[in-house]
């Protein structure tokens, strides 16, 4: 009898093989799970923005306003701030609350709110004031990543917002 260690190298190149075949069928699947991650990841932040800046509106009795630029990847932002003068954009010397961009991959496609409560919801942009609530009605924004997986985000006139899958 004889006493063996260790592997062949035929043993140890079909090992590889089986490993491989796993690696590439696993692959693709591991890559919408990921990207599955980033559209929750992205839907959860805006949500966690805008409840911040409704928080710092109500704490502090400041406007605060956050805009949306549409976009993909790093080209969607969002923005939030204290608006001192009561216009909606921000200027000079008005405080930066939160600010950001989206992973690649992600396309933030809508971002509409109605501010005059009129039904007509073009603006990019959302208003908290003193006691919390919006300026409008609602709003949404909305994101979809690279296998057409949808997420948006909707803000209602008393300032809650919530996360739904599309």
């Amino acid at each position: 009898m004889t006493n063996s260690r260790g592997m062949t190298l035929l043993e140890l190149m079909v090992a590889v093989a089986i490993v491989a075949i796993l690696a590439g069928i696993g692959a693709p699947e591991f890559k919408q799970w990921a990207a599955g991650q980033r559209l929750n990841s992205s839907a959860r932040d805006v949500h966690l923005v805008l409840q911040s800046a409704r928080a710092e509106a109500i704490k502090t009795g400041d406007n605060v306003v956050v805009v949306f630029t549409e976009g993909v990847g790093a080209a969607g932002q969002y923005l939030a701030f204290v608006d001192d003068d009561g216009d909606r954009t921000q200027d000079a010397g008005e405080a930066t609350l939160d600010s950001g961009s989206f992973p690649k991959g992600i396309d933030m496609f809508h971002a509409r709110f109605d501010l005059s409560g009129s039904g007509t919801q073009d603006k990019d942009r959302t208003h908290f004031g003193r006691h919390g609530l919006t300026t409008g009605r609602n709003g949404e924004v909305r994101f979809r990543n690279t296998y057409g997986k949808a997420m948006r985000v909707v803000l209602n006139g008393a300032g809650t917002s919530r996360v739904e899958t599309m």
